[in-house]
């Protein structure tokens, strides 16, 4: 259903937009200074389960004694390698804060808000007000809340008790002399085979991102110039929904409403590009149709300010792979 990618999207902005802004209050009013990455600790991905590694780095507070601190963000193979130069940013007033200095934080933060915009924008260039569709979008929220209250305290939590949690969860934890028997290291051996495990599989993963992002890229760019040319000549004209049409897939089915709209005398028909479950259309409702004058055949609902985004959606999945590969294929040859 629509309103799925509207909650979804919802959902993916606030992490992506509390993410950066973790990041940016952890860096505010902070210091630089030189450490070195001496190991990594490892912990357990809550996306799947496998190992993550997460860098551990040596600095001298500005106190002038030394400390450690582990990384926010774990992969499944090391970024980067044992020894590396890094900055780490620490508060003169806090020397338990400290955080890697890194974008990666901000491209996670990034790419996670703009996936949840993508999917608000689906939303919106699919979702058809109707009695129907308001009474389905109202049930989702409803089973969606009832499914949300088993995760509600009852007793909520307070600012500094939720800021802590915030912290734990997106913060780095530094360590001194005497707390740093408590980091889980990751064994050598293990360190190694990762390394090459990763190295191994970008060989072919960088450069499959940086053709599937370039492919994506010009895809859209097409479509959208396709899609402005049509819009810039195509005209209005009435059209009824005849029927709907089931198109099968793996992951259940969907409909797409077939249209049939006259032009000069002449009865044409054409089947939506775009399909959903529940269907956002119901036999016998009426659309807006934009069709060439010239080819009526080459017709498509009015979306309104919406009749562009789904090019724009290709586009910008290309352009997130390949930035994406472009990104790794400086890490892995910087």
């Amino acid at each position: 259903m629509e309103i799925a990618f509207l909650l979804v999207g919802l959902v993916f902005a606030v992490l992506g937009i509390a993410i950066m802004v973790s990041e940016a209050r952890a860096r505010s009013g902070a210091s630089a200074v030189s450490g070195e990455v001496i190991g990594y600790s490892i912990g357990k991905s809550r996306a799947s389960g496998g190992t993550s590694y997460y860098p551990v780095a040596e600095y001298v507070g500005l106190d002038g004694l030394k400390r450690y601190v582990e990384g926010s963000v774990g992969s499944s193979s090391p970024l980067g390698a044992v020894g590396d130069s890094v900055t780490v940013l620490v508060h003169p007033d806090e020397p338990e804060k400290a955080v890697l200095k890194s974008s990666l934080t901000y491209v996670i933060g990034g790419v996670v808000a703009a996936m949840g915009l993508g999917s608000c924008i689906v939303f919106f260039a699919t979702f058809r007000a109707s009695t129907w569709s308001m009474a389905g979008a109202v049930g989702v929220v409803a089973w969606g809340a009832y499914k949300m209250r088993g995760l509600v305290r009852d007793k909520p939590l307070s600012r500094e008790a939720w800021r802590k949690y915030k912290d734990e969860a997106l913060g780095s934890r530094v360590f001194t002399e005497t707390s740093k028997a408590s980091i889980t290291w990751a064994d050598p051996g293990t360190l190694q085979n990762a390394v090459a495990v990763q190295r191994k599989a970008s060989r072919v993963a960088i450069p499959v991102m940086i053709l599937a992002g370039v492919g994506l890229l010009f895809l859209g760019t097409h479509l959208y110039r396709k899609t402005t040319i049509f819009l810039e000549r195509a005209i209005h004209v009435p059209g009824v929904v005849v029927r709907m049409e089931t198109n099968h897939s793996s992951d259940g089915n969907t409909y797409a409403p077939v249209v049939e709209f006259e032009q000069e005398g002449k009865r044409y028909k054409f089947k939506d590009s775009i399909s959903s479950n529940p269907p956002s259309y119901r036999t016998g409702d009426s659309v807006v149709v934009l069709c060439d004058p010239n080819h009526p055949s080459d017709a498509r609902i009015d979306r309104g300010r919406w009749n562009t985004a789904i090019p724009m959606l290709v586009a910008a999945g290309g352009a997130l792979f390949l930035g994406a590969g472009l990104w790794a294929l400086k890490r892995q040859t910087g």
